[in-house]
């Protein structure tokens, strides 16, 4: 509701300054442009609406995608001041000009994340390799802050190293380098509000600007750590580290599978669940069933797994899922009564 208000303010005090001072925003305006006051005045009254808009609940969701859209209009506009060095509020330093165009894509996000129906972010996970081990649940209860999920009476933690392309919002392409990231991750399986779902530990990234959307609009636990990885057809490495922790992985890829029962239980999961200052959040999901493939690993090195259990873990299964596009609906707050088993 903060998000929501705060934007709207942003909003509104953008059209005051279009309406008050017009003149500081002629600069930005090409001259191919008739009329390039009106021109100002009427985005004006464009930010009055969708701040109004934003403002009430039943307007919400169109006034967040309609605002997204806006600020994907403005983006050519801020690129051109950007590349001819415009001054524009007393501004003419191109870094400074960049990073005001840069910010654009956080107001796009931002307004995105607002929506209360359709998705906010796509990607591409690709080489997603699940390592499953369990655990006895009373280590993991205490850390875990819903329900644990059980599989015959038995915790579950996985650690799951892919690699994430074509992250891209609403209307806008993958921004090539920015959009691809590789990660590791620490799971288990929750069930919240009768709703079974997956719960981080941590996420670790070898991407600043990964971490920071994931961290800030998400609320997940994403850390920046030191990655080195590769895969082709048939062999698989993977070289994690951050602090004294490690993860190294050398296998080898086999035919594709049916995955038996544990496979479909971990991994058809379509919500995750994330605690942050208090509140619960939840995220949806949408993608097409997971294709499996054999996996053979020929060499695991894993302290990574130590900064949630050192001791009682057993290697469970193992499966190996070459690609899967997925969408991300906005994380919604939502409240729920924690049983502990």
């Amino acid at each position: 509701m903060i998000k929501r208000f705060f934007l709207s303010f942003i909003l509104i005090i953008a059209a005051l300054v279009h309406f008050l001072a017009p003149r500081l925003f002629l600069p930005a305006i090409p001259v191919i442009f008739p009329f390039p006051l009106e021109i100002i005045y009427i985005t004006g009254v464009i930010e009055i609406i969708l701040a109004v808009g934003l403002l009430w609940k039943s307007t919400q969701n169109i006034s967040a995608k309609l605002t997204a859209f806006y600020f994907i209009l403005l983006l050519p506009i801020h690129i051109y001041v950007s590349i001819e060095g415009i001054e524009i509020f007393g501004i003419n330093n191109q870094i400074l000009l960049w990073s005001r165009t840069l910010f654009q894509f956080v107001l796009i996000f931002w307004a995105l994340s607002l929506q209360t129906t359709g998705w906010i972010i796509e990607q591409e996970w690709k080489h997603v390799l699940f390592i499953h081990y369990q655990v006895d649940p009373e280590l993991l209860a205490q850390q875990v802050p819903f329900n644990l999920d059980l599989y015959n009476g038995k915790a579950i933690l996985s650690v799951v190293p892919f690699l994430m392309e074509g992250i891209r919002f609403p209307f806008l392409p993958a921004i090539p380098k920015i959009s691809r990231l590789w990660e590791l991750n620490i799971r288990t399986y929750v069930e919240v509000n009768g709703v079974k779902g997956v719960y981080f530990f941590t996420l670790e990234t070898d991407s600043k600007i990964g971490k920071l959307i994931a961290k800030n609009f998400f609320h997940l636990p994403y850390r920046i750590s030191k990655i080195k990885a590769s895969v082709d057809e048939i062999n698989y490495h993977f070289d994690h580290h951050r602090d004294d922790l490690n993860f190294k992985l050398e296998a080898q890829i086999g035919n594709r599978i049916s995955p038996e029962e544990f496979t479909v239980w971990a991994t058809e999961r379509y919500s995750l669940f994330t605690k942050h200052n208090g509140q619960i959040f939840q995220g949806i999901v949408s993608h097409k069933p997971w294709e499996h493939r054999d996996v053979k690993i020929n060499f695991l090195n894993n302290n990574f797994s130590k900064m949630v259990v050192e001791n009682d873990i057993q290697q469970y299964r193992v499966s190996y899922s070459k690609y899967l596009k997925v969408r991300f609906r906005p994380f919604q707050e939502v409240s729920c009564k924690v049983t502990k088993r």
